[in-house]
């Protein structure tokens, strides 16, 4: 076990992790792209469904740093009747917290075990769609991409959202309401609107922009049956998740709070439907006061065994691109030829630097590209 903790150390295995999700997400965006110009004019869904399972296979490495490599655990929160009634057979739209660095991931991680990875999505600013292997992964698998113009977007979302009646298979919508990540000076300023507003604070969450909540219960009402708001909280006292954490195989323990509103229970009328968001949050608010008091969320737990899937995948990819490579660092040693050498170790760092640059470009969009901001918002008004 030292050893493998060592392992999880080194700099030279993230670059080795990095160059193999790049390479195999290289490999997974031309099947999607050659899927895209042939095979999409003559059969939508055997197209959708080509690029889910290239998404899959690109994006359950991430999944597997998470579950194999990291070790971490996910415990989720249902009543017995949403659980097995439910969850993981239905397409649905995720009102989630976003607290954390990583809940996301523990997002992804709860999809997979489900069986939805591939076919998830989310609405995202609409620049992450040109961003190598990642945004072109979201374009393939039509993610709701938006240009931070109301007016715009709302057209947008309201077109995508009708193509999406007819795809072939369970997928969950991530929808962020609170716009951005949870910080203190956020919450302050949130806060601070909300008072303003007069309406109630809120302890643990920003304030919830409705827009896109509002057009999610317009356009999904005829083939999307839930809502399920989702809640997530680390352990009391932890240190806290991120990315390189997880890389450096440092051990997160998620709590994942889940309940299943039926569309029907959202109104439709955009003031009405604007408090019941607010309301949502609110309770949302009690949930995660419940879990910071007692160190769980209310309702019954509910245990998902990892899935061997992420492990025979992050095997796969190793076999095909991890071991030609060590094949042709060899040769480059026993060459003796210094320029070579150093060629290698300049196409590591910038491995690395890429992948440390996606991360951040992701983490940035996902926080950000779920409202509006404040100069649309005073337009709209």
């Amino acid at each position: 076990m030292g050893l493998v903790s060592a392992l999880k150390q080194f700099v030279v295995v993230h670059i080795l992790i990095a160059y193999v999700f790049i390479v195999s997400g290289i490999i997974c965006n031309i099947f999607q792209a050659a899927g895209y110009l042939l095979l999409r004019p003559i059969s939508l869904t055997a197209y959708r469904k080509l690029a889910a399972f290239f998404t899959n296979m690109h994006w359950s490495q991430v999944v597997f740093l998470n579950e194999w490599w990291a070790g971490s655990e996910v415990t989720v929160y249902s009543s017995d009747e949403q659980w097995q009634e439910h969850f993981g057979k239905e397409k649905a739209v995720i009102v989630m917290n976003h607290h954390y660095e990583v809940d996301f991931l523990h997002g992804w991680t709860l999809c997979e075990r489900l069986q939805v990875l591939g076919t998830s999505r989310a609405l995202i600013k609409e620049s992450v769609k040109y961003l190598p292997v990642v945004g072109w992964t979201m374009f393939f698998i039509e993610f709701l991409f938006l240009k931070r113009d109301y007016e715009e977007d709302k057209r947008t979302i309201i077109k995508q959202l009708k193509e999406l009646q007819n795809y072939p298979d369970n997928f969950w919508l991530l929808l962020f309401c609170e716009g951005t990540r949870f910080t203190a000076e956020k919450h302050e300023k949130s806060m601070e609107v909300a008072r303003k507003k007069g309406v109630p604070e809120l302890k643990h969450h920003l304030l919830p922009r409705t827009r896109g909540f509002l057009l999610c219960a317009q356009g999904i009402r005829e083939y999307i049956p839930a809502f399920y708001d989702v809640e997530i909280h680390f352990p009391n006292g932890s240190a806290e998740p991120t990315l390189m954490g997880l890389l450096k195989g440092e051990a997160q323990h998620a709590h994942i709070y889940v309940r299943r509103i039926p569309t029907e229970e959202v109104p439709e009328d955009e003031d009405a439907c604007a408090e019941y968001c607010h309301e949502l949050y609110r309770i949302k608010d009690r949930n995660f006061e419940y879990f910071e008091q007692n160190g769980r969320f209310p309702d019954k737990v509910r245990e998902i065994p990892r899935r061997p899937y992420t492990l025979i995948i992050i095997i796969f990819w190793s076999v095909l691109l991890v071991v030609p490579l060590m094949k042709y660092l060899v040769g480059v040693v026993m060459s003796g030829s210094t320029l070579m050498i150093a060629g290698v170790i300049m196409g590591g760092v910038l491995v690395s630097l890429l992948l440390q640059k996606m991360m951040e470009v992701t983490q940035i969009s996902k926080g950000s590209s779920y409202g509006h901001t404040k100069e649309n918002d005073k337009k709209k008004e």
